[in-house]
């Protein structure tokens, strides 16, 4: 199966080729002898949305006239560090970075920067490094609100156009927070939690559980089998006989093996059915639950267009240029803000699906099948 559909060269890239070539300049420094070589990082191949970003800022590079060394980690620190140490050795010119642990890369990141080398950090912000150029990524605080809005709207607390409907539940909902490694994952809670806080306050939504603070609810390396180890036990404690009517979960990682500990547990029947349950990355298993009605959402992040951003912000620098940004304010990582160019997510529901994911090219109907 493919892991995603439609053509993985963003149309931005391809403007850019065609405009250098019309104009009589080589599209890339490939028409040299001496082509640039580009070092990839990805964090893992465990989730679906990584494998097509590793591959859609490959392909664009390569477009582009651009060596590219791709590497996953799987999720493994050293390994991520030695397979940049090994790029910096290879004459890397360029490094996209998508971190593991988004504070362990400070001392490679650091010998980059010796060499000259400018790093893009790819979707998750690397921290506690004043070594990073810029960052490419999603608005993804709006991930975290498009959540919990979703969530509230698939209770009926909220209308299709996010106006309160009047209903006061109660509401047993339990939350799972992503990596905290990651930066991300804490930004996805607090956006999600800036719209569900005030229902939990008004007793609009309990959490039967009471665990509610991100450390106690987060996921590390976003292992879904740690996710569903702790949803077990929550549902065998708290609802012998009562039902639960909502998880939050940040990504579609945790998502899908919730969905199969709530089916172990009898829910996503006629006279139990299934539990508001969140998502993120559009994973074809994710959709796919979507379209059966299991999963109520997810967030579409297309990494098309990320990795678009990513590789026009690494051609602009290897030309001596300024790469675009809309954000210079928001992502402080620790020891800098980092200049930013932010992209919006999309809800991904059974009722749109098609216009959003097929409609787009992004996948085909076979890819869901």
């Amino acid at each position: 199966m493919r892991r995603q559909a439609g053509p993985i060269v963003g149309p931005g890239v391809v403007a850019l080729v065609l405009a250098l070539t019309a104009c009589g300049t080589p599209a890339s420094p490939s028409a040299a002898d001496d082509a640039q070589l580009v070092g990839v990082a990805m964090p893992t191949t465990t989730s679906p949305r990584w494998i097509a970003d590793g591959e859609n800022v490959t392909a664009q590079l390569e477009a582009l006239g651009h060596e590219v060394d791709l590497q996953f980690a799987d999720d493994d620190v050293p390994t991520q560090i030695a397979q940049i140490e090994a790029m910096i050795d290879a004459g890397a010119e360029a490094l996209v970075v998508g971190s593991i642990d988004g504070s362990a890369l400070k001392d490679v990141l650091g010998r980059a920067a010796d060499e000259g080398i400018p790093v893009i950090s790819y979707d998750r912000l690397i921290r506690d490094s004043d070594d990073v150029a810029y960052y490419a990524t999603f608005d993804n605080q709006r991930v975290g609100i498009q959540q919990g809005t979703s969530l509230l709207q698939g209770l009926g607390v909220l209308d299709d156009a996010g106006a309160p409907t009047g209903e006061s539940g109660p509401f047993a909902v339990e939350l799972f927070a992503g990596s905290p490694d990651d930066n991300n994952a804490t930004v996805f809670y607090e956006g999600a939690m800036s719209v569900l806080q005030p229902w939990i306050d008004e007793g609009v939504l309990v959490v039967t559980s009471g665990e509610t603070d991100f450390a106690t609810i987060a996921t590390p390396a976003w292992n879904g089998e740690t996710a569903a180890a702790r949803l077990g036990p929550l549902l065998d404690t708290h609802y012998g006989s009562t039902r639960l009517d909502a998880v939050l979960a940040p990504a579609d990682i945790l998502s899908v093996p919730l969905l199969e500990v709530l089916r172990n547990h009898g829910y996503g029947t006629a006279d139990q059915p299934w539990p508001v349950v969140t998502g993120q990355d559009a994973d074809v298993a994710a959709v796919k639950a979507v379209v059966a009605g299991e999963l109520h959402s997810t967030v579409y992040k297309d990494t098309r267009q990320l990795a678009e951003v990513a590789v026009q912000m690494v051609d602009a620098l290897l030309s001596g240029q300024e790469p675009e940004t809309n954000d210079v304010t928001s992502y402080d990582n620790g020891v800098e803000v980092v200049p930013a160019y932010l992209l919006q997510p999309q809800l991904v529901t059974s009722e749109n699906y098609v216009e959003v994911l097929l409609d787009s090219g992004y996948y085909t109907q076979e890819d869901l099948a």
